[in-house]
């Protein structure tokens, strides 16, 4: 099995940034949608990883109560609602091509998280940080 897991602090760091600004939901929402943002930093259960070289990394993006994403394999679409704290996605179709092994878990990371109520925030970093359980996505612009 391809370990994706590599332990990196500052992924950590980001991912537990507390910083709940408040800054409202018009302010929050517009900062997220329109924007084509891309993973830098996969966290499932704590653990932080950082895209391997060579694979392309997760897109999305929010426009219009739509999400269009691609996964790391797949590409696809469904709703989202941006919130001031959340984004609900709805079920999103995806294409159904084959990949290799480490594009599929990155999929299948990918897919965990948007799924449902997902909490969000926009760091100082300008970083769109996806949260839900114990795994997360932390964007770029792309």
């Amino acid at each position: 099995m391809v370990l994706l897991v590599l332990a990196l602090g500052a992924g950590v760091a980001a991912c537990g940034s507390d910083s709940d600004s408040g800054s409202g939901e018009g302010s929050e929402a517009s900062a997220v949608e329109g924007v084509t943002w891309q993973a830098m930093n996969l966290v499932t259960q704590g653990a932080a990883t950082s895209l391997p070289k060579g694979v392309k990394p997760p897109t999305l993006e929010i426009s219009d109560g739509q999400a269009s994403i691609f996964a790391g394999c797949n590409s696809g679409s469904g709703e989202a609602t941006v919130n001031e704290a959340t984004i609900d996605f709805g079920p999103i179709a995806l294409t159904r091509k084959s990949c290799e092994q480490v594009q599929n878990q990155i999929e299948f990371l990918v897919t965990q998280v948007l799924q449902g109520e997902v909490k969000y925030e926009v760091n100082s970093d300008g970083n769109l940080i996806l949260e839900k359980g114990t795994d997360s996505i932390v964007y770029t612009k792309g």
